[in-house]
């Protein structure tokens, strides 16, 4: 293939990815969801992306964002083919694209996670002082959603929705400690719910807790700071080997092919690539507690 004729290509494969990118996500003056499910959106792990990407603050669906991370991906892919010529580093860019993507998202959704921990503190301490002035429990939770800092007021917005529709105040409570996985609101509604059963003073079980609570998140910052160094070593040491394979391939073009594409080269990249793997994971295990990584 001639430089001009990958030119072409590159450039063609732009464009189409540009015009499906803006035709899947262009709307009246915005981005919008598309009105019904798509098949990205109908499978599991689409509606656990639509779940990422509403934490992450990302205006779009699962199908669009799958659409558009592929298109960016193949955009990529035939940009370094026309540098470099290398199909391995037009399939590594592709990777690295589609991995780019997913760290975004994941590291947004793990920030709203820790804010909406960090909040919730001061949360447990609105709900006991709304019931501990007289207010039912529903009421001490319309008003937490209307004076809590976001993400906990659009989240106990969403409880308070589901209570004036007629929602059980326990089923409510269940569905917001699914929809959130922090083990500080699972603790909290599970108090609530025997309080409510049994009886006894929920003001006073909730304002204890969020003096508990207070002290998780601050053990929290402690150890994530401690672990900070370790868990950066980790990506470091991983990303090193790829760095430098990337790095051999655009000085000497054709050199991994070679090495990978006869003899023992592509089982011993297998190997190393699985034994990075579970290097980043054991190190991240032995960093990791609950609520961390």
């Amino acid at each position: 293939m001639s430089a001009a004729a990958a030119g072409l290509l590159a450039a063609a494969s732009t464009v189409t990815g540009v015009a499906g990118a803006r035709r899947l996500i262009a709307g009246n003056g915005g981005i919008r969801r598309p009105a019904a499910p798509m098949p990205v959106a109908r499978t599991r792990a689409g509606r656990a992306l639509g779940v990422a990407l509403d934490r992450a603050g990302v205006p779009v669906g699962p199908d669009v964002f799958a659409a558009a991370a592929l298109a960016c991906a193949a955009v990529a892919a035939c940009g370094l083919w026309v540098l470099l010529r290398s199909p391995i580093v037009a399939v590594a860019g592709a990777g690295a694209v589609l991995a780019i993507a997913y760290a975004v998202v994941a590291s947004a959704e793990r920030r709203y996670l820790t804010r909406f921990s960090s909040q919730l503190p001061a949360v447990a301490q609105q709900l006991a002082s709304g019931i501990g002035a007289g207010l039912s429990l529903r009421q001490a939770i319309a008003r937490t959603a209307a004076d809590a800092p976001e993400p906990a007021a659009a989240e106990f917005r969403r409880v308070s929705a589901d209570l004036d529709l007629g929602a059980r105040v326990d089923e409510s409570l269940e569905g917001l400690a699914d929809r959130v996985p922090d083990p500080g609101l699972r603790i909290m509604t599970t108090a609530i719910l025997v309080q409510r059963i049994v009886g006894g003073n929920l003001a006073g079980a909730l304002s204890g807790l969020s003096a508990r609570l207070e002290e998780r998140c601050a053990l929290e910052r402690e150890a994530r700071s401690a672990t900070a160094q370790a868990r950066m070593s980790a990506w470091l040491v991983a990303g090193l080997p790829l760095a430098g394979g990337v790095l051999i391939e655009v000085a000497s073009p054709g050199t991994l092919a070679r090495i990978v594409g006869r003899g023992p080269g592509l089982g011993l990249l297998v190997a190393a690539t699985a034994l990075e793997c579970l290097g980043v994971l054991l190190v991240r295990r032995i960093v990791r507690r609950e609520g961390l990584a």
